[in-house]
């Protein structure tokens, strides 16, 4: 039993580690079998040089001929990564079968690669330690992601089937018949989810670059998104992989404190909302939140692109108890779902009622109270009264469209109150 994890093939341009991965797959068939379903693994979303969604794969294989193994997953790697990228550092990690001591160590350096932002020699000082075959390329940074990926424990998980497009058609615009696409989501639903966005009425499950995936179905069961796709009506696929996946999770999410927080991670944070949400050019909204001994606190945003989900948030004021879910980038905290816990009253200062006729009484002029001049009545004081307010307690979140693919979707959510953006 052998395992592979590969990282950093894709650019921004084009080409896709996933699909290199696929490929790759296809070719080892022939000198061994695979075990188990490969593994798509979601890193720190922090990571400013990673490319597109910061995505690492691996698989494992039953072979008798490790040497043809690493011939071919080298030649593979060589062929479809996009060595041009900037931001492109291919790494290929093969290991072998991994003691307990070993296996728990690159679980953690799992964990690392899920919440830091690592180094090179974190990746390499492993790799030397244990003997593990690797090859890195440029500055060799995806090494850090093919570690991470073979020692990927997933408690929790989700599927992802991606289908991917013929090579000939890699540079023309992709041909999916919408009507199936809502169809296949009515059939599957909610054993699939963030194909399409109800709300904002837009088909997210399809890339728009140039790169070789037709397009992804999020999912928590096999057949389900086998259905799916079975419906949908589009160009023809060159091949389908079903990934086990640590997508839609959280995983990346820890549970802090304001005092605590530091940059480049994702958090789940209680506050008081200290400041009124403000809306700057752009349609960005920002809004402060508080410890609770109004030591420590830190700047939130719900960027445009997160469309509906800021109709939510500009409903929060001063006193609210919330809970908030997100990536720290530059001292703000970028939402990506948030819980209401406790709301703080609304209120008004209004002229009282007389208490016979129901009509707001008068100023009975400077330092006379009030006084109803139908029925004579006096009162001394204005009175503070309760509004109402257009939102409830419970969890939220950010539209399919805008969704990370680490976040949990709500339909995920057990034993809380929740709002589906859908």
């Amino acid at each position: 039993m052998i395992s592979i994890g590969i990282d950093d093939t894709d650019s921004e341009k084009g080409l896709c580690t996933t699909y290199l991965a696929a490929v790759m797959m296809s070719r080892l068939e022939k000198v061994g079998r695979l075990v188990d379903r490969p593994k798509l693994v979601r890193l720190n979303p922090c990571v400013q040089f990673k490319t597109r969604g910061n995505a690492a794969i691996a698989f494992s294989l039953e072979t008798k001929q490790p040497a043809v193994v690493k011939k071919v997953a080298l030649e593979t790697l060589m062929e479809l990564s996009d060595f041009s990228g900037p931001n492109t550092n291919p790494g290929l990690v093969v290991a072998g079968e991994l003691s307990q001591t070993q296996s728990c160590e690159l679980a953690l350096f799992y964990r690392r690669a899920l919440n830091e932002i690592l180094e090179i020699k974190d990746a390499k000082e492993i790799l030397e330690t244990y003997g593990l075959w690797y090859k890195g390329f440029k500055n060799g940074r995806g090494l850090i992601g093919a570690l991470a990926a073979i020692g990927a424990a997933l408690p929790d998980y989700t599927y992802e089937l991606l289908a991917y497009r013929a090579p000939e058609r890699w540079e023309t615009l992709r041909e999916i018949e919408e009507d199936s696409v809502w169809k296949a989501d009515e059939m599957t639903y909610p054993m699939t989810w963030d194909t399409v966005d109800y709300h904002n009425r837009k088909i997210v499950f399809a890339p728009h670059s140039s790169d070789p995936v037709l397009f992804g179905i999020r999912g928590c069961d096999p057949s389900a998104l086998e259905t799916a796709l079975d419906v949908i009506r589009s160009e023809p696929w060159e091949r389908k992989v079903i990934y086990k996946t640590n997508q839609g999770t959280d995983a990346h999410i820890n549970e802090a404190k304001l005092s605590n927080v530091v940059e480049d991670r994702s958090y789940r944070l209680k506050g008081i909302v200290a400041q009124v949400p403000k809306v700057i050019v752009g349609g960005h909204l920002f809004f402060r939140l508080e410890s609770d001994d109004g030591k420590s606190s830190i700047q939130c945003a719900a960027f445009e692109p997160t469309k509906n989900f800021r109709d939510i948030v500009k409903e929060l004021i001063i006193g609210d108890e919330i809970e908030i879910y997100g990536a720290v980038k530059k001292g703000t905290l970028n939402l990506e779902k948030m819980e209401i816990l406790r709301l703080a009253e609304r209120t008004k200062i209004v002229a009282p009622k007389c208490p016979i006729c129901g009509r707001r009484m008068k100023s009975a002029g400077k330092g006379q109270g009030y006084r109803c001049k139908k029925c004579k009545t006096k009162a001394e004081d204005k009175l503070k009264v309760c509004l109402e307010r257009d939102l409830e307690t419970g969890l939220y979140e950010v539209p399919p469209c805008a969704r990370r693919h680490l976040s949990k979707p709500l339909l995920r959510v057990e034993g809380k109150k929740v709002h589906l953006s859908r």
